[in-house]
């Protein structure tokens, strides 16, 4: 049972980092459009790049494990 809580919690949290991208995924569907049609460029890579530079956007958005020690006074 905690396992099905522990995936339910982690589906809600990566739904709410997609949430978040909701800029990115309209930039890449309006470039992607643009792309093929006017463009005339193959669908394929056109939907790898789109889907890459979101996922991107995504794993960068996403908070880290561990938090970075603070520095003081150093270089």
């Amino acid at each position: 049972m905690a396992y099905l809580m522990e995936a339910r919690a982690r589906v809600r949290s990566f739904y709410e980092l997609v949430k978040g991208q909701r800029l990115a995924w309209s930039c890449a569907v309006i470039v992607g459009l643009f792309l093929v049609f006017i463009g005339h460029v193959p669908f394929f890579p056109v939907l790898a790049g789109c889907l890459l530079a979101v996922t991107l956007s995504i794993v960068r958005s996403n908070p880290r494990l561990k938090p970075k020690p603070v520095v003081r006074g150093g270089r």
